[in-house]
């Protein structure tokens, strides 16, 4: 199994090096893009449908916690919040676009 091992380039940057080859820098990057931000003293409720509307996809799924930048908690709500306005008919539980 080929080792690899942690060298430094002359301008100082690190990248992943293995034994015969001449090595690349390595990806990665920033942060994921943010979509929206949950101000403080919003209500995560089944009434407030604009919001709700920018938690979710085109096709209706509900975007992850980290996409949102939100806490466990909220997430939970949003969740709950979303079903409860699918079962009134608020919301769409689906996208009328199938392949």
């Amino acid at each position: 199994m080929e080792s690899r091992r942690k060298t430094r380039s002359k301008e100082g940057r690190r990248f992943n090096k293995k034994d015969g080859e001449q090595g690349g820098f390595r990806r990665g990057g920033g942060h994921r893009p943010q979509r929206i931000t949950i101000p403080k003293g919003t209500e995560i409720s089944f009434k407030n449908l604009s919001f709700l509307q920018k938690c979710l996809t085109e096709r209706g799924k509900i975007l992850s916690r980290r996409l949102i930048s939100g806490t466990a908690k909220q997430q939970r709500l949003l969740s709950i919040a979303v079903k409860q306005a699918r079962f009134l008919g608020l919301l769409p539980s689906g996208s009328s676009k199938r392949k």
